[in-house]
């Protein structure tokens, strides 16, 4: 895309944002697609399609080839798209509220600030995915790759992350207030400033790659991890050493 057709295109953005453009702008039907609400296209190859704006509201495009598409301001609402490729798939501005998104690879992603909130992203890939201050509260991650991941003042409070890969995720100032990590692989994840009250760590590999112990909730408790042993005293130091310095 151009420099000038990229400032187009985000000048047509802005129109749409206010109200002041009607329409969809992209084609009616792609590869025997028809590009409409509740449209039914199950494993369509739309890679690169343009669907800026595109009403796919309660749309089936499970399993869709969707890598590269431009889905600015599409509305996905209620739309199926577990298990699509969205590769470089551009997103900003896209209605994703009650999508299912399960097995979905969105690899790179950018989901900044996106609306996420109680979405089914159960096994999807993340890995290196832009999160920063996205809502995914109650969203179900459980299974989920975030390796990598941007999740910079993200909203994942009470959400479900049961054996996600958060490895070198960024979690900075993140909320995960009553979130279930259990069995989540938290090592080299940076947390500094998150919220974990209530959280649950059980089995979960911490930042230091140690497993958190069971019935670890808002903290990881190493309760597998021994205190090392006290040196042994050499043989009649001990009525000595009761009393102190001699």
């Amino acid at each position: 895309m151009s420099q000038l057709s990229a400032v187009v295109r985000l000048a047509l953005a802005s129109l749409f944002v206010f109200g002041s453009a009607s329409g969809v702008l992209a084609q009616s039907e792609i590869n025997g697609c028809r590009i409409a609400r509740e449209t039914s296209c199950p494993r369509v190859d739309l890679a690169g399609a343009d669907l800026f704006a595109a009403d796919l509201r309660g749309a089936d495009l499970s399993g869709a080839n969707l890598a590269g598409a431009g889905l600015e301001l599409a509305d996905l609402r209620e739309a199926d798209l577990s298990g699509a490729n969205l590769r470089g798939a551009a997103l900003a501005g896209a209605k994703l509220s009650g999508v299912t998104l399960a097995d979905a690879d969105l690899s790179g992603v950018n989901l900044y600030a996106a609306k996420l909130d109680g979405v089914d992203l159960a096994g999807a890939k993340l890995s290196g995915a832009d999160l920063g201050r996205a809502r995914l509260s109650k969203a179900d991650l459980s299974g989920a790759d975030l390796s990598r991941a941007k999740l910079f003042r993200a909203d994942l409070s009470r959400a479900t992350l049961v054996g996600a890969n958060l490895s070198g995720a960024d979690l900075s100032s993140a909320n995960l207030f009553g979130a279930d990590l259990t069995d989540a692989n938290l090592a080299t994840a940076t947390l500094d400033n998150a919220e974990l009250t209530q959280a649950k760590l059980s089995g979960a590999e911490w930042v230091t790659t140690a497993v958190c112990g069971p019935g670890s909730i808002g903290e990881c408790r190493l309760d597998d991890v021994l205190p090392p042993a006290a040196p042994e005293r050499p043989p009649g130091l001990a009525e000595r050493d009761r009393g102190g310095a001699v």
